[in-house]
């Protein structure tokens, strides 16, 4: 072939990582993925354990991303969308369930991302703090804890489900891509850009780069990278 786009994707976080929040043992902790899964397999948002509707439900950003004791320091740009949505579909779907958020600090990716916020800000309770520990209370509750607003003390709090909102990790084949096509890995085990005014370029010639193989990026962003790429892949065999 004259020319390779390489667009592989990533591989999400593996929440089994944060041993605090006990992913797999404690069945009412789950990731953003199981949870839209199990809206598909049901039709509706349910509690692994019994099957029930929760009536209260949390979602911890930032799992696997901006984690310095990992060493993510990235941001993975989709975690806060994606876990407003879920939460404001669940609330939809159950206008008396009660919605709290643990955040860091709420990423804006989209020019109607501020309206889309606002609604959210206005149906759930928003903690800038991430919870530390998790533990099993009674009935399949998930008990955590986590500092107060005036953060002086620690506070304890149940709830009848947890949604982990795990962010995006480099591709698993990245590496072995990189080494076999001759691209550049990013200290952080992505594939490097040609430059950042050049962002579907390779440094190999004849090779082009589309969407979160080269970092954390939105659908929208994968969508227009991709375009960017297809234009030069035309031009750079010759096409009109």
């Amino acid at each position: 072939v004259d020319a390779v786009v390489v667009a592989t994707g990533f591989t999400p976080f593996d929440a089994n990582q944060k041993s605090t929040y006990r992913y797999g043992e404690l069945p009412n902790v789950v990731t953003g993925l199981d949870l839209e899964r199990a809206k598909r397999a049901h039709g509706k948002l349910v509690r692994p354990s019994d099957g029930k509707a929760p009536e209260k439900i949390a979602f911890i950003q930032c799992v696997g991303s901006r984690d310095e004791r990992l060493g993510h320091l990235w941001c993975s740009q989709v975690c806060c969308p994606y876990a407003l949505r879920s939460a404001l579909s669940a609330k939809h779907q159950n206008p008396e369930l009660d919605v709290t958020v643990f955040y860091m600090d709420i990423q804006n990716t989209t020019n109607n991302f501020p309206v889309f916020y606002q609604q959210c800000k206005d149906g759930f309770r928003f903690v800038r703090n991430i919870p530390v520990d998790m533990y099993e209370a009674e009935e399949g509750r998930v008990q955590t804890r986590f500092m107060g607003d005036e953060g002086d003390a620690a506070v304890d709090e149940e709830f009848d489900l947890v949604v982990l909102s795990v962010g995006i990790m480099p591709g698993a084949s990245n590496a072995a891509l990189a080494e076999a096509l001759g691209l550049r890995l990013s200290g952080d085990g992505f594939v490097q850009t040609k430059d950042k005014l050049d962002s579907a370029r390779s440094d190999a010639d004849g090779i082009f780069l589309a969407g979160t193989v080269t970092g954390p990026r939105t659908i929208a962003g994968s969508m227009a990278q991709a375009g960017q790429s297809a234009c030069d892949v035309v031009n750079y065999l010759g096409g009109a």
